[in-house]
């Protein structure tokens, strides 16, 4: 920070210099006033002299040819004595509004440059950034110097708790601490600021439901399932989400259940987290058959338990009539839920350019481990293309319905319309 200071404080000095020259620059010239008054004299003394030659010319004393004569002098005399002095250089005069005004300015620049970046700058993030840097320290003090950190790092939120920034950096910090129930209090304040609208909202929900997994030593609770299933309604493959929806139904021996989330998740999932799922899935396919068999035999069983699941298959399509109000990269949510309730059993996210297409829904889909589509007899479906880019239906929204659709192994493809307008 105090590098930072010294900056902005040299480039007001350097911007003081600049408005000052010139006012030095003309304490300089006001010692040649004299010369500027002698300048004048002469010039007076110039016109006197040229209006007795042409009085004298006037009254026949003097000659045309002789008159000529003496101003062609007397202006080259005149002339002579001003390059002398160097009259013609010119000279900056100020007056006494002028010198208030650039003391003026003088006195605001600084105070408005300070005052403009105290309300404008980002001084705060740079010291909390400075903060962070000391935690590098790899001897015995490390721990010191990171409850320091964190503990300037809480004030400053307590004082200024409008930055989901700074609760996303606090939470995450907790997480690494196994600091759980402390990581679930600021993932909470991440999206109590955090805009909903935000591509980064769902993927926080998501970590919010890690953090209350963990804080619960890994049990599986009514309030975490809850926080998955929001998270899983605005993305349903985010990836810590479908994570720990994995590991709910392998802890319940639901290993088809498990390899569906994880195989879900693995299409998002990067670098070490990747690998994770890879190796849970893994571990899922061995204990689903008891052993470690052939990759194409527990493929097979898989699919083959896919078949005969309860499932419902849908085609998407759109009315002519709603083409010219829509675009390509609108969402379109698409829910099945219990008949006549809310809170929907599957979700799927698709794009406008997506349709028409074939979609499937079935316990494979399902956002939480312990609520299936097979656990229902019949549900209601709703496709959704949403003008707000979220899942829940606001004003300017096209959807289409089917109603008590029957769920069963023996499905037909049934056509899902969107051509109602939102109002």
């Amino acid at each position: 920070m105090i590098s930072l200071w010294l900056g902005i404080a040299l480039l007001t000095l350097i911007a003081l210099a600049i408005i000052f020259w010139p006012l030095v620059k003309n304490r300089r010239h006001q010692n040649d006033e004299p010369e500027v008054d002698r300048l004048q004299q002469n010039i007076q003394i110039f016109r006197e002299r040229l209006s007795e030659l042409e009085r004298e010319r006037d009254i026949g004393t003097l000659t045309d040819e002789h008159f000529i004569e003496l101003k062609t002098e007397l202006e080259r005399s005149l002339l002579i004595d001003a390059e002398n002095q160097g009259y013609f250089s010119p000279r900056l005069v100020l007056g006494r509004a002028q010198l208030i005004s650039i003391i003026l300015i003088a006195l605001i620049l600084p105070t408005a440059s300070f005052g403009l970046y105290s309300y404008l700058g980002r001084a705060d993030d740079l010291a909390r950034s400075q903060w962070m840097q000391s935690w590098d320290n790899p001897f015995a003090q490390e721990e010191l110097n990171l409850s320091e950190a964190l503990a300037r790092l809480e004030s400053e939120l307590e004082q200024r708790p409008e930055n989901p920034e700074g609760w996303y950096l606090l939470a995450t910090t907790r997480m690494n601490l196994n600091a759980f129930d402390a990581a679930v209090e600021a993932f909470q304040q991440v999206l109590k600021y955090l805009p909903e609208n935000t591509p980064e909202y769902p993927a926080v929900m998501g970590q919010l439901a890690q953090a209350m997994f963990f804080a619960s030593a890994g049990e599986m609770t009514a309030a975490i399932e809850q926080q998955l299933q929001a998270t899983l309604r605005l993305d349903a493959n985010e990836v810590t989400s479908l994570g720990i929806a994995g590991i709910a139904a392998f802890e319940q021996e639901d290993y088809v259940g498990a390899i569906t989330y994880w195989e879900r998740a693995l299409t998002r999932a990067e670098g070490q987290a990747a690998e994770s799922l890879k190796n849970g899935i893994e571990r899922a396919r061995a204990a689903l058959t008891g052993v470690a068999v052939d990759e194409q035999a527990v493929t097979d069983l898989v699919e083959a338990e896919s078949e005969a699941m309860a499932a419902l298959s849908l085609y998407l399509d759109l009315d002519e009539s709603i083409l010219t109000e829509i675009t390509a990269d609108q969402s379109v949510f698409v829910f099945a839920r219990p008949v006549g309730e809310r809170m929907p059993i599957t979700a799927m996210r698709l794009r406008v350019a997506d349709l028409p297409t074939e979609i499937r829904f079935d316990d494979r889909n399902s956002m939480l481990p312990d609520v299936r589509l097979s656990d229902f007899s019949e549900v209601d479906v709703v496709a959704r293309i949403s003008a707000s880019g979220q899942p829940e239906e606001g004003p300017g929204d096209f959807k289409g319905t089917l109603s008590s659709v029957k769920v069963s192994t023996d499905t037909a493809v049934m056509r899902l319309l969107i051509s109602e307008r939102v109002e």
